[in-house]
């Protein structure tokens, strides 16, 4: 009796719950179907969200196109719930995972948050359920107010679908119960949704190579599409090596097939496991140092996910990758490359391999590229090579880049190459000397241009010197500045705004400034040298009235290697 008794009483509510659930009617569009509670109201076009980080005019197609889909759904009976749906062509890269997040990041902003991400399938076909945090206002003027979300994505051959469900917690149960279970779409093959990684948590590694793991990083590249949407276009990998937030990466991660410059770029950082990173801040390639002809660029992020001014130290020091102590990699030394997919959008990957030599350009001698057997994809492209020691001894790259006689960057794939970090002596000057991303200033040298010279002066030259070792140094600039300007303030992208005088070291060391210093002053006084620390000095040039028209000041000038 008595388990008759909880058998009719949990047969009873069961009877109950069907008999007051609201009925449901379908939706079809584009090979999608869903079912909802009759008591919504119907489907009503929705705007396309504003892109945060960037705004322009872009050509836009026909009002009668018929992607992308977007409606929106909202309650009858609950005031916070609602249901959105987006049918889209197939999405321009293939690391989707990535892709919609940044797309919630751009539309939410800094109070954006992923909760938790898992693929579910429904019907048989998988889907990528993701919770979130953002922050609304139900009406403008409104303060302000933090929700939930959840956000169920899939593509197939043609076409991504997302369905984002929002309202309270016992709305959103409510929703998903009825919605998240109806969800089907035409086709069950497309894209795979979980990442195709070598989990790092199974792979036998030196200790320094695991601590190396945060100096890796994403670069999403992105452009605005022709409906004013900000869309990721791809995405490759970079190497932290200032604790400023400079990045060395690929030339080729940040420009299209057409050789232009993507419109923006997005940093994800490493934050643990097979996560994938988090995306943390943004810049704008054309204010990157690039040096073309050798594949390599240096970025730096100077906007927040807002799209407002931003600098990296905003979140203290970043874990940088050290290169040198160790000599360049010998054939048979092992090596390890570190980045991010670009199928799936997960963690960091991680393959090992052999150093097999050197090869130049044209594949044959020489040592423009370190050729390794380690695994080198795309996604790889631009990421940190590191030894035993976790000590930084090259980029990886999936494809080289050749530059023609009319300067457009032409791709060629050659998997498997590594740029040497020696390749990156420029660029890490850079990274060394604090720069500061500037549109219009993507040359990596120190050449001032435009130095005024001065009618009458002194003429300067002394010697620069490896303090450690006292080796002579090529390739030094040594740079006098305007009397007045402070030496730790000078924008490096403008030099011949601040220089007086400046000269290049040549193989033995020697520096003949090429314009004349005016007499009597008292100047200060920069040396930057590919490898070594800057030397900046405030009045390190004191000249007298009676000093010799010819003169060195120093007699050796000795810096500091990195």
């Amino acid at each position: 009796m008595i388990v008759l008794a909880i058998v009719a009483v949990f047969g009873a509510a069961w009877l109950h719950r069907r008999l007051v659930r609201a009925p449901t009617q379908p939706l079809s569009a584009h090979g999608l179907t869903l079912a909802y509670a009759t008591t919504w109201l119907p489907p009503e076009p929705m705007p396309e969200p504003a892109p945060r980080l960037l705004h322009g005019d872009a050509p836009r197609r026909p009002a009668t196109a018929e992607l992308p889909y977007r409606v929106q759904l909202t309650s009858s009976v609950d005031s916070t719930a609602r249901l959105e749906i987006l049918v889209d062509e197939l999405p321009p890269w293939s690391n989707l995972v990535t892709s919609l997040e940044l797309d919630r990041r751009t539309r939410w902003g800094e109070l954006y948050a992923t909760v938790g991400s898992e693929v579910r399938s429904i019907a048989g076909h998988d889907w990528l359920r993701t919770s979130f945090r953002y922050a609304h206002a139900q009406a403008k003027g409104d303060e302000p107010r933090l929700a939930t979300g959840v956000e169920y994505a899939t593509v197939d051959r043609e076409h991504l679908y997302v369905i984002t469900l929002h309202g309270s917690a016992r709305a959103l149960a409510a929703i998903e119960r009825v919605t998240a279970s109806s969800l089907r779409v035409a086709s069950r093959s497309g894209m795979p949704l979980l990442p195709h990684t070598r989990l790092l948590g199974r792979q036998a590694r030196p200790p320094a190579v695991t601590q190396a793991f945060r100096g890796a990083v994403m670069v999403v590249v992105a452009d605005l599409d022709d409906h004013g949407r900000l869309r990721a276009r791809g995405g490759g990998s970079g190497a932290v090596v200032g604790s400023d937030g400079s990045i060395l990466t690929s030339f080729h991660v940040i420009h299209d097939r057409d050789g232009r410059l993507h419109e923006l770029f997005v940093v994800g950082r490493y934050r643990g496991g097979d996560r994938p990173p988090e995306l943390v801040c943004a810049g704008r390639p054309d204010r990157a140092k690039l040096e073309r002809d050798l594949d390599l660029a240096l970025i730096k992020c100077d906007l927040d996910l807002d799209g407002r001014a931003w600098t990296p130290a905003a979140d203290g020091p970043w874990p940088s990758l050290r290169g040198g102590g160790g000599g360049e990699p010998q054939p048979g030394s092992r090596v390890w490359v570190l980045g991010y997919p670009d199928v799936g959008g997960g963690g960091l990957t991680l393959s090992q391999g052999l150093v097999e030599g050197y090869t130049a350009e044209d594949g044959g001698l020489g040592r423009d590229y370190l050729k390794t057997d380690a695994s080198i994809t795309h996604g790889n492209s631009g990421g940190p090579v590191v030894d035993d020691d976790g000590r930084l001894v090259g980029i990886a790259t999936a494809f080289r880049v050749r530059v023609d006689v009319r300067g457009d960057a032409l791709e060629v794939s050659r998997p498997g190459l590594v740029r040497p970090l020696a390749a990156a002596a420029r660029l890490l000057a850079w990274a060394q000397a604090s720069w500061v991303p500037c549109a219009g200033c993507s040359d990596a040298s120190f050449e001032p241009t435009d130095v005024e010279a001065a009618a009458e002066g002194v003429h300067i030259s002394t010697n620069i010197l490896n303090a450690g070792n006292d080796a002579p140094i090529e390739g030094a600039s040594l740079m006098v500045l305007r009397p007045g300007v402070v030496a730790s303030e000078v924008d490096l992208n403008r030099l011949g705004e601040a220089v007086i005088a400046s000269g290049r070291s040549g193989a033995d060391g020697q520096v003949h400034l090429r314009q004349m210093v005016p007499v009597p002053g008292t100047y200060g006084v920069i040396v930057i040298a590919p490898g070594f620390r800057p030397l900046v000095g405030d009045s390190a040039l004191v000249l007298a009235a009676d000093t010799p028209p010819f003169f060195d000041p120093w007699g050796q000038i000795r810096i500091e290697a990195e």
